[in-house]
């Protein structure tokens, strides 16, 4: 209950605008050194458009772990958030030697229509966004619904134009198997690295 508490503070303080205060709370909870990753479900397979408009397809990373987060660019709270720990987990993966070769990033915007090319492209350098391990993603509104659906991604169209979305992060394995999915409120680049590392390692007793 008080880990539960702790990131519902820390969701309602990045909502109020408030995201330094909300990181350094939400740091409050234990972290899991010896995760038990059981397989949750296949995921589901996808062809969308990076930010240099080539395509990328989800089962072209068998092999490799995917972290895949769902954003868009002119969120105000949720997806900063996300993106900013996406992007400190980015640094441990390239000191590691892993991203790109062992781990891929992908952030899927769910507001195509606002988030063109050039909005993603500009979004991911502000980000600083390392192009051969994190890819932003889009397609026309009717391609990326679908992918949304296939995600349980529902997306709101609040009445004063904004956007309400679960953004949820889901940890994909080596097989295209869902491991884990990170709800806003405990999503830990901390605790994603040492997800992602213990896929990576192989089991005892494997040959």
């Amino acid at each position: 209950m008080r880990r539960w508490m702790v990131a519902l503070v820390a969701s309602l303080a990045v909502a109020l605008g408030q995201p330094a205060a909300a990181e350094g709370t939400a740091r409050g909870w234990e972290l899991s050194k010896a995760p038990r990753l059981s397989v949750i479900a296949p995921a589901p397979d996808f062809t969308l458009e990076d930010s240099a408009r080539q395509p990328v397809r989800l089962a072209d990373y068998r092999g490799r772990v995917v972290l895949l987060s769902f954003i868009f660019t002119s969120c105000p709270s949720a997806c900063p958030l996300i993106t900013r720990r996406i992007a400190a987990l980015q640094e441990r993966l390239l000191d590691d030697r892993l991203l790109g070769s062992q781990v891929v990033l992908l952030s899927v915007t769910v507001d195509p229509d606002t988030d063109t090319p050039a909005v993603l492209s500009a979004y991911a350098k502000r980000h600083r966004a390392d192009p051969s391990g994190w890819r932003f993603l889009r397609e026309t509104p009717e391609k990326t619904r679908a992918v949304l659906q296939a995600y349980d991604e529902w997306v709101t169209r609040l009445p004063e134009g904004g956007i309400d979305h679960p953004a949820r992060v889901y940890l994909i394995d080596q097989d295209g198997r869902i491991r884990e999915i990170y709800s806003l409120a405990f999503f830990d680049e901390r605790q994603a690295l040492i997800d992602i590392r213990s896929l990576l390692t192989p089991p005892r007793g494997a040959q």
